[in-house]
């Protein structure tokens, strides 16, 4: 018996570490839109995070990433397709 797997999608941005707090903030104020991990700071003290959220969901994600980019410096990295 085959058994359908949805699996959450994901994201990956970069921002400045000093703004991780007020990104976590603006997540948490969204509802369970999705969940982020840190993966970490490059030499410029820029952290790159990893948003999985709800298959279907990428349109709110996108538009809430949009409209956080208007109060931070929010870059979103491409993502390896998953094989």
């Amino acid at each position: 018996m085959s058994v359908a797997r949805n699996f959450s999608d994901r994201l990956y941005v970069r921002l400045p570490r000093e703004d991780v707090a007020f990104f976590r903030f603006s997540l948490e104020a969204q509802d369970g839109l999705a969940l982020f991990t840190s993966l970490g700071a490059d030499a410029a003290g820029r952290m790159t995070l990893m948003l999985r959220y709800a298959p279907g969901a990428r349109p709110q994600t996108l538009a809430w990433l949009r409209e956080l980019a208007t109060e931070l410096p929010v870059e979103l990295l491409p993502v390896i397709p998953r094989t």
